[in-house]
């Protein structure tokens, strides 16, 4: 259609504006420093081994590389948020260009509709601009799809390649893509049981058995299981590069594989603190409300969605749709979305998953809405209060959207800020700097962290300018000596009253900090203020 790309290109210029302003203002979330901190080890020693923890797969880290290099960044000191939060901004992005490439299965009305769905969901921006693995996982999942239905049409080897090489770039992303590998599974023997059964009818209708169209099939299905074989061998080959670390580390691949034992016992519940009711992903998409706070939902593409759903099992879907990706998408969909819901795990971002299935889903929905409109009696009328009633819902998503990512990007009755750092934590990161600028050491300056881990993330990453820090859990541990110029810990550990001036600062809504700033340097500090 003539007028898709100028639509195409609005809606890109939509998603640019929800994802790339003001990278920087939004405090840096514990998992993300995390993740941080892992990349700085490999941007200044060169080398990075799997760890089976928390960090997951490499890919996350080795695609940041570049971005680091190109802004001029040689140690982790000299990086900044906004080089760590281009990366999934590029991964959303990514995912709104590509979805061009299933317009030979679901259409170009479905296809400009996803892509918009994409851009203006409040769950889709607020993750592309967070440094965790979640948005590069949803970009390759939707690349081994696309990938692989261009394969399974054409029988192409190149696309069963790119297939491969994107569902192992998923495993080496987050190891719980082997939940979006057993939805494609599922979803295609639910959709080969469908086509058997749709074949069925067909021949009783038909009465005889065509040979020749038997043989075809014949060749058809064996020249697809030489595309799955070459496409599992791409999968297997790049997920043992990356985690052997370009084989330097031998041990990675089959570390990784043991990892899901940790895995099996988070799903589960044990030894997790995330553990949250089976609703948990229903509310965010469809109503949510904390503490007197906006409403927030993904409405508009879950109800679109499950018009999908409908015109889809009725066969009510447009002639340009096929019907077989069309199903595939469902049940992937479908599947995804009862597993996560019933793993007791949950973490907001891992909606992303199966939120773009039903992105996917709500795009071939408002096709067959279009497509019964332009059966009606009056085509462009029809169409006209279509377009108007979609309008009000968009804009209002859009809205929506842009409060997400800006306003409320660190609020609490956002629901997809999860255990955030507040952002009274950034006033305890400027006063470092204010002590720093008076410090005769500067930098250098020696600073004492006192506190459990999970109390002072994400300090790692805003001290990584500062060389002379040390962390210690157990405050008889600490040396007295020298005496540190500043003191961070938690409000209980105490300090002589005459030689440290103590401020408190939020860390989280439930945690507090305490800064110790050695009083001749505090002093100093006043002099500079009046």
């Amino acid at each position: 259609m003539k007028w898709m790309p100028i639509l195409f290109l609005l809606v890109v210029a939509v998603a640019l504006g929800l994802r790339l302003p003001h990278l920087a203002d939004r405090p840096m979330h514990h998992d993300e420093a995390n993740q941080a901190v892992r990349f700085g080890a490999l941007l200044e020693e060169g080398t990075y081994a799997y760890d089976a923890g928390d960090h997951h797969g490499p890919t996350l880290y080795y695609l940041t590389l570049p971005i680091a290099w190109l802004t001029g960044a040689k140690t982790f000191a000299e990086t900044t948020e906004t080089t760590y939060r281009i990366l999934p901004a590029i991964c959303g992005m990514l995912l709104i260009l590509c979805t061009p490439l299933l317009r030979s299965g679901i259409g170009c009305i479905a296809v400009l509709s996803a892509s918009l769905f994409t851009a203006i969901s409040p769950a889709m921006a607020y993750y592309s601009r967070f440094y965790i693995q979640e948005m590069s996982l949803v970009f390759f999942s939707f690349l081994t799809i696309a990938a692989g239905w261009h394969a399974w049409q054409n029988g192409s080897r190149s696309w069963a390649v790119v297939c491969g090489l994107s569902a192992g770039l998923m495993f080496a992303t987050k190891e719980t893509a082997i939940i979006a590998y057993a939805a494609m599974l599922g979803s295609g023997v639910l959709c080969v049981l469908l086509r058997r059964s749709d074949a069925l009818i067909a021949f009783s209708s038909a009465g005889q058995r065509d040979e020749g169209v038997a043989s075809t099939i014949r060749a058809t299905r064996a020249s697809r299981l030489r595309l799955l074989l070459m496409a599992a061998g791409c999968t297997v080959l790049v997920s043992y590069v990356l985690f052997s670390s370009f084989f330097t580390n031998p041990s990675g691949p089959l570390e990784s594989l043991l990892a899901f034992k940790g895995y099996v016992s988070r799903g589960t519940g044990v030894e997790t603190d995330h553990v949250h009711p089976w609703n948990f992903y229903l509310k965010m998409l469809t109503f949510y409300r904390f503490d007197g706070g906006p409403v927030w939902s993904e409405g508009l593409v879950f109800g679109l969605g499950l018009l999908g759903c409908v015109c889809i099992l009725l066969k009510k879907i447009p002639a340009n749709c096929n019907l077989g990706l069309a199903r595939f998408l469902m049940f992937y969909t479908l599947l995804l979305t009862v597993a996560y819901s019933a793993i007791a795990y949950k973490t907001p971002w891992c909606i992303l998953s199966f939120l773009h299935g039903w992105i996917l889903l709500a795009g071939i929905g408002v096709a067959a809405l279009a497509d019964l409109a332009q059966r009606g009696w009056k085509p462009r009328l029809q169409s006209g209060i279509l377009f108007v009633l979609l309008l009000v819902p968009v804009i209002g998503t859009a809205r929506l959207a842009q409060r997400t990512v800006f306003r409320y990007a660190a609020d609490e009755r956002n629901p997809y800020v999860y255990a955030h750092t507040a952002p009274d934590f950034m006033h305890l990161v400027r006063r470092i700097g204010e002590i720093e600028a008076v410090a005769p050491a500067g930098k250098g300056m020696y600073i004492q962290v006192v506190a459990d881990p999970k109390q002072t993330w994400p300090l790692p990453f805003y001290l990584r300018a500062f060389p002379n820090t040390g962390y210690w859990i157990d405050p008889d541990n600490v040396p007295v000596d020298p005496k540190p110029d500043i003191i961070i810990s938690a409000p209980s550990f105490e300090t002589a009253p005459d030689d440290y001036l103590t401020e408190y600062y939020g860390l989280r809504p439930d945690t507090l900090l305490a800064i110790h700033i050695r009083s001749i340097l505090w002093n100093t500090f006043l002099e500079t203020r009046k």
